[in-house]
């Protein structure tokens, strides 16, 4: 059997693990000052490329060759240069250096979301992995134009489509959607050499709960040498064997939620 996307899958993991994340955190975290909402054309350039690129053509940049990519295409647009002359010339006057600043700010800007969709290319690509290895009969689709509308990957089987949404999980209750077909799965953000720093330090009256946490981190997820979290396959087959029951798939990614935040965990996942 030709498992096609399992090898794909490996590229783009091997790829991850090449990233510098220290590096790139230490070169952007003062420079968080683009924060008002893109322009569209900007913003789909953005999404089209990174579907194009590391989603349709396994083409795997580095992200400063992704972004001189994305600036060159956007750099001369009509909107951009609005943009540009109402949030920055405009109100900083002739500072010679408020373009540069700008781009630098973009840059930073744009990391968090290179970093998120790569995330959420790591989640499709491994369920349609493991839909490959299982041989799984539906059809999966992600794209920018459903990115835009907040779904990362959507199955369709049985005749409807079941939508998946990563987001980032924390030890406090995020904000929840109530879209009807859309599957929330969690993305931990703490790393397990802190998890592990917990439950060995002396001051943490919450050891059990990092327990807890650490058991569903290594069973469902796994941390590159790097540190970038990737999802195991483990995970996959959890979500897939219980389709087409979205009450199913709730149950779980809601449950899988409740362990990396440290609460006690139901039986429907395993520790």
């Amino acid at each position: 059997m030709h498992l096609e996307y399992c090898k794909f899958r490996e590229e783009f993991r091997q790829f991850l693990g090449t990233i510098d994340l220290n590096r790139y955190r230490e070169e952007f975290k003062n420079k968080k000052y683009v924060e008002q909402d893109l322009p569209n054309d900007v913003v789909n350039i953005m999404l089209n490329s990174l579907y194009e690129n590391y989603w349709e053509k396994k083409k795997f940049f580095s992200f400063d060759t992704w972004f001189e990519e994305v600036w060159d295409k956007i750099v001369d647009l009509k909107e951009f240069i609005e943009f540009l002359w109402y949030y920055w010339h405009k109100r900083l006057g002739k500072d010679e250096n408020w373009d540069k600043w700008f781009k630098e700010g973009l840059k930073a800007r744009l990391y968090r979301t290179w970093t998120a969709v790569l995330t959420q290319f790591d989640f499709s690509y491994t369920v349609i992995c493991v839909k490959e290895e299982k041989r799984y009969n539906f059809s999966i689709s992600a794209s920018s134009e459903l990115d835009k509308k907040g779904v990362d990957l959507r199955l369709s089987i049985s005749g409807h489509y079941i939508d998946f949404q990563i987001y980032k999980i924390s030890e406090r209750k995020e904000a929840r959607e109530t879209r009807k077909n859309i599957i929330r799965v969690p993305y931990p953000v703490i790393s397990r050499k802190n998890l592990i720093e917990k439950i060995k330090s002396p001051y943490v009256r919450k050891r059990s709960a990092y327990k807890t946490m650490l058991k569903i981190f290594d069973k469902y997820y796994e941390e590159l040498d790097n540190g970038f979290i990737v999802f195991k396959k483990e995970l996959a087959e959890e979500i897939l064997k219980r389709l087409p029951s979205i009450q199913e798939l709730k149950r779980f990614t809601e449950e899988l939620a409740n362990c990396l935040r440290g609460n006690e965990c139901k039986p429907l996942v395993s520790l």
